[in-house]
């Protein structure tokens, strides 16, 4: 396969590295690094032997059979159309767009290829591990996502929500299935534009979720909990463990050590080249990009928002 990652800079050096580790399997042939930046396509070029490509518009004229978004966010919908157009298999980074209007716009685009998003803490072992035990949880009652630090190196383009608390708010439905109708949340901004901290109250039906994230707290924290008439879940995405509370006292399994990223992005290639692979489901994408939108004009009116009010 011949893959394009446009962005390498931030979180898209990564998605670089696994692509071009993915040649060793013969996934990959040829791997396009696409940037303005010229030092980072020399690095590109003399670390992972990618070929150079200055600029998404000469990049959308490629013949490559794959397509890896990771600009600002604010780019997103405009870089991933110039691929999704041509009908070129298409992952974008995490949030998918700005703005869930853009969202359904690029999917709109996209409806006769293939076209997803990178959630790959859906990949994480320990994820993994609970959602095939969820059973031990017995009814499943209520979760707790916490994710803090201090500010992230990355344009100030979406706030803490969208960048932050997002991946919970899939995990919960990804993990259990079950979907939020409305969400009441609280937060604000200490500097920008955008929130900087959020607490988030969902309603799930029968059961419920509380997402809390800030770039705020000095300390790292990314932890989710699932609780359950019969025991509680935890997963610490700091020191990959998971734990389980239940009638019997608490049990840590061993995980298999693997890299979530890589996972995502072999099962996307996959996925693009036919032979299967699983990927985050369209609906899946304007389902968290609408919570997270209805939280944000929760926090700016401070009223109960439905998820069918956005």
């Amino acid at each position: 396969m011949r893959v394009a990652v446009v962005g390498i800079g931030g979180w898209g050096k990564n998605h670089l590295r696994v692509v071009a580790q993915l040649r060793g399997e013969g996934l990959v042939d040829t791997v396009y690094a696409v940037d303005i930046d010229e030092t980072r396509l020399r690095w590109a070029e003399k670390v992972y032997g990618a070929q150079a490509v200055r600029g998404v518009e000469k990049a959308a004229d490629l013949d490559v059979d794959a397509a890896i978004v990771a600009t600002p966010t604010t780019l997103h919908a405009r870089h991933a159309a110039l691929f999704l157009s041509r009908g070129v298999p298409t992952l974008v980074e995490k949030p998918f767009t700005a703005t869930l209007g853009e969202a359904y716009e690029l999917l709109d685009l996209g409806k006769r290829t293939l076209v997803t998003t990178g959630y790959l803490l859906r990949f994480h072992q320990g994820v993994r591990y609970v959602k095939a035990n969820l059973s031990k949880l017995g009814r499943f009652l209520s979760a707790y996502g916490k994710r803090t630090s201090r500010w992230p190196i990355r344009p100030g383009d979406v706030g803490v929500i969208k960048d932050l608390a997002i991946h919970d708010i899939d995990l919960v439905t990804y993990i259990t299935g079950e979907r939020a109708r409305a969400v009441y949340a609280a937060g604000g901004s200490t500097r920008g534009q955008y929130e900087d901290h959020a607490q988030i109250f969902g309603q799930y039906g029968g059961s419920s979720a509380i997402f809390e994230a800030n770039w705020l707290t000095p300390y790292k924290f990314r932890r989710i909990e699932l609780t359950g008439d019969q025991g509680i879940f935890v997963i610490d995405f700091v020191t990959d463990e998971v734990y389980f509370y239940g009638e019997d006292g608490v049990y840590r399994p061993r995980l298999e050590v693997a890299e979530p990223l890589l996972l995502q992005d072999r099962e996307f290639l996959l996925a693009a080249s036919g032979k299967g692979g699983e990927v985050v489901a369209v609906e899946d994408i304007v389902y968290t990009l609408k919570l997270c939108e209805a939280a944000v004009v929760s926090i700016k009116t401070g009223k109960l928002v439905g998820l069918d009010e956005v």
